[in-house]
């Protein structure tokens, strides 16, 4: 996804699809000037329909420490005589100035200032005064790892290095415990030793039942330890211990609070591992949406929308 223009456009946009559930909403989108033949970009643009009638709103928005005046009110209208939208919505973070105010009034559009305070009553009221938090965890050494095998129907632990061969049940060589741990650090859950852990260096302990040689099949295999001796034999890895050393960085984002078209919302941004991070919260009622939207160093960016019931970032794309 290409780089988009700002946070606050970010924010209105998250905002209003949380909004117009039941329609398309597209940011940075690109509508035809029916004069020029040209392509105009559009900040957010909502597709929905009234009354079976296919309607096109552009969403404008502006981030500037003073009022937006009357020029800019004109400005956006004379673009959008030209543009295929029906309704024109303007959001101005600092406000309009009265004579902007009116002029959008005259010309039916809509003028939105965001942040105004959330009603004491509303349901983000409780978290105004609050800070999210950006957590990395980052494994800086390995320095215990042991495994759990089965030798005639009995469990033993065994003291493992990176370099011990794994092989599968027919006993052809898969590769490396080392293989073996990145794959389990990977898929192990860690949010609630994150989440309790304080700043700086430490150790985590990670268990793993029934570990999984990834194959780059569909199934990953079960990994086998060859048992020295007279008669070699395979036993399966049953378990896998791991202490590690670990950097954990706890970074903390103040959050702005506002409201939007009646909807309250939070977002705050800043930077977690290497990438910029914009998390933007919004409830309407009960329903409530935490989206994420993170940007590399190269300007791409990838949103993200939580599922609440697993408590994991899932990817979205861009509605078409």
């Amino acid at each position: 996804m290409p780089a988009r223009s700002n946070d606050f456009q970010a924010v209105v946009y998250f905002v209003e699809r949380h909004l117009a559930a039941e329609a398309t909403v597209s940011e940075s989108a690109s509508l035809t000037d029916r004069v020029t033949g040209q392509s105009r970009e559009v900040d957010v643009l909502i597709s929905t329909k009234v009354a079976d009638h296919p309607v096109l709103i552009g969403v404008e928005c502006r981030d500037r420490a003073r009022r937006d005046d009357v020029g800019w009110v004109e400005a956006m209208r004379a673009k959008h005589d030209d543009l295929p939208t029906d309704r024109l919505v303007l959001v101005s973070a600092s406000g309009f100035t009265a004579a902007a105010a009116a002029k959008a009034r005259h010309y039916n559009i809509e003028a939105v200032t965001p942040g105004q305070p959330i009603p004491e009553d509303g349901p983000l009221a409780q978290l105004r005064a609050h800070r999210a938090e950006f957590r990395d965890m980052t494994y800086k050494d390995l320095t215990s790892l042991r495994g759990v095998t089965e030798v005639e129907g009995q469990t033993h632990a065994v003291d493992l290095t990176a370099d011990h061969v794994v092989f599968d049940a027919e006993g052809r060589q898969l590769g490396h415990v080392a293989d073996l741990v990145r794959s389990t650090l990977d898929q192990a859950d860690m949010r609630s030793g994150i989440a309790t852990a304080e700043q700086g260096d430490q150790y985590v302990i990670v268990e793993v039942n029934q570990p999984r040689y990834p194959t780059g099949q569909l199934e990953p295999a079960v990994p086998y330890l060859q048992r020295q001796g007279a008669s070699p034999q395979l036993l399966p890895l049953l378990a896998l211990r791991l202490v590690c050393a670990v950097h954990v960085d706890i970074q903390p984002v103040e959050l702005a609070a506002g409201t939007l078209r009646g909807t309250g919302y939070l977002y705050g941004s800043g930077r977690t591992a290497g990438l910029g991070a914009l998390v933007v919260f919004t409830q309407i009622g009960d329903d409530s949406h935490l989206a994420v939207r993170l940007t590399s160093a190269q300007g791409d960016t990838t949103d993200w929308t939580a599922d609440r019931s697993t408590q994991t970032l899932l990817p979205h794309a861009d509605d078409q």
